[in-house]
């Protein structure tokens, strides 16, 4: 089974358009804060632009808007796991991973609830934010997962979560890493991933 969550959130303080509270639309950070916390977590974002009384949206909105749509644009531009050497349990199916299609998926052979998938870029990478799909299709399984880097000869921790659902979104502070790997550490049945990024969140730093 698959609940989605419907998270609404306003682009002003309230649900309605005053002259007032035109230098106090969300900035692009904020707008970054609100994806990640609500599509990021398995949830449907309504985000509220209300018009102003001539039923146009202001000047104001607009500008924050399209600053947030360039700084998701630019944050999902590149998946830096593309071109890696993939091994672990399924390993037929992990091209299924990053196809950018989401009717394909990976999953485990017989009963498994644990697996490993490991990544060897053709590079060292810096990234911050890790993004996993399950296909809800066949249902939510995956209950915890770990991803973690490898710093010389060990393996650290750089997020964890309990679920992933339609969409699943971690943001970490920045690692350069080589190789990486998710561990799924419980599930309900065989787990399935439909799509796993690893991306740099666009710098926004001055932006609105």
């Amino acid at each position: 089974m698959w609940y989605p969550a419907e998270i609404d959130v306003s682009i002003r303080p309230g649900w309605f358009h005053h002259p007032a509270e035109d230098n106090q639309v969300k900035t692009t950070t904020q707008l970054l804060d609100i994806y990640n916390s609500s599509v990021g977590r398995n949830g449907v974002l309504l985000l509220n632009i209300p018009p102003a009384k001539n039923g146009l949206i202001t000047q104001q909105d607009i500008a924050s808007l399209k600053a947030w749509k360039g700084a998701l644009g630019k944050t999902y531009a590149t998946n830096l796991l593309k071109g890696s050497t993939v091994s672990g349990l399924g390993a037929s199916k992990v091209a299924a991973l990053l196809d950018n299609k989401y009717d394909t998926y990976w999953t485990t052979t017989g009963r498994d609830t644990t697996a490993t998938l490991s990544f060897s870029l053709p590079a060292a990478q810096r990234f911050d934010v890790l993004q996993l799909q399950e296909n809800i299709m066949v249902g939510q399984r995956i209950e915890q997962f770990v991803l973690e880097y490898k710093s010389g000869a060990e393996w650290k921790t750089a997020a964890t979560g309990t679920t992933v659902g339609y969409k699943r979104i971690i943001k970490f502070e920045p690692i350069e890493a080589q190789y990486v790997r998710l561990r799924i550490t419980s599930s309900r049945l065989s787990p399935t991933l439909a799509a796993i990024g690893l991306y740099k969140q666009a710098d926004v730093a001055g932006t609105k």
